[in-house]
């Protein structure tokens, strides 16, 4: 396995970005955070924020996780210069590359990336309910610093 951090280009970009706002939608609406309704445009705005340049969006670094060359995954990562962090904001596998350690390899070329930037800590958010992303961010030395709870009491129609 020879798994590299290539810049994105915009073809790229484009396609990552329909999907990644997607699957933002249905991760939020299944988490319970939005509702199906509110999503589109709640989404569609959360990305507009947070990349309003685009694939040119200074500290937002975007890349196609490649293996000898062929894309395997996606890695979009915020890179605060000042406090010397990354965040990672999205980090996918293709599906058929799933569970081949593609998601450790990829973890693993962003310390190197982080070190070559003289970053101190790597951060993410993980979804209550993936468990897998759990156990691979564990295994990869990454701790739990904070846990949000909800409670569902009662009907949206009450």
């Amino acid at each position: 396995m020879d798994v590299q951090l290539q810049p994105m280009n915009a073809q790229e970009y484009q396609q990552w970005l329909d999907t990644s706002v997607q699957e933002y939608i249905a991760e939020k609406v299944h988490a319970g955070t939005w509702t199906a309704e509110e999503a589109p445009a709640l989404a569609q705005a959360s990305y507009a924020e947070l990349l309003p340049q685009g694939l040119a969006t200074p500290s937002e670094l975007l890349w196609t996780v490649t293996d000898a060359g062929q894309p395997v995954g996606s890695l979009w990562v915020h890179w605060d210069q000042d406090k010397r962090t990354f965040f990672v904001y999205d980090i996918v596998i293709d599906a058929a590359m799933r569970n081949q350690g593609y998601g450790q390899a990829t973890l693993t070329a962003l310390d190197a990336e982080a070190r070559q930037r003289r970053v101190r800590s790597i951060g993410l958010h993980v979804f209550g309910d993936n468990q897998r992303a759990q156990h691979v961010y564990a295994k990869m030395g990454f701790v739990v610093t904070d846990i949000n709870m909800s409670k569902v009491v009662g009907d949206a129609d009450d």
